[in-house]
């Protein structure tokens, strides 16, 4: 990307600060660990209601094999139309539903983490990068992935936390 407005050092100074603003405050980042360890409570309500859509895909499957029989036995085409549209958008409907559950379950999966471990390894890392001199910090940027936005008046961070990995990315700043 180019953009003459903003210049490598002064950019990666920017990151550096949001970064250790962010690091600073492992409250904040633990926070939104606990709310989603809480949502981890309904896994149980999730993986039933994935059941319960699977099994209505699985109806569905055989209602369109069904109505296929329906169409080759000479029942009145606009009616096997209809009834095929009817239970293409129950399906679309039920798959939407589908991939909602599937992210929900597993992030709740991915909730399940050790609190006070996760904020004493955020206070190590923020403590130890510190000192660190610029090319290690420019190493330590680059691993974590982060995607800069440039809007030509500001800079946000885009990342995530991967608390099972031990690796901090920010989130947007």
């Amino acid at each position: 990307m180019q953009n003459k407005g903003w210049s490598a050092d002064k950019l990666e100074r920017m990151v550096w600060k949001g970064l250790e603003e962010y690091l600073g405050n492992p409250e904040r980042i633990t926070d939104e660990f606990e709310k989603q360890r809480q949502n981890a409570d309904n896994l149980g309500a999730f993986e039933s209601e994935l059941q319960q859509i699977q099994r209505q895909l699985k109806t569905a499957d055989l209602e369109q094999r069904q109505l296929l029989q329906w169409a080759l036995k000479g029942f009145p085409e606009n009616q096997v139309e209809e009834e095929n549209r009817r239970i293409n958008k129950a399906r679309e409907t039920l798959q939407r539903r589908q991939g909602e559950l599937e992210v929900k379950i597993k992030a709740s999966h991915d909730a399940v983490i050790n609190i006070p471990r996760f904020r004493h390894s955020i206070e190590m890392l923020s403590n130890q990068l510190k000192g660190a001199d610029f090319a290690t910090k420019r190493d330590f940027i680059e691993s974590l992935g982060i995607t800069i936005w440039l809007d030509g008046e500001g800079v946000e961070l885009k990342g995530e936390l991967d608390p099972n990995m031990g690796v901090i990315v920010p989130t947007p700043s």
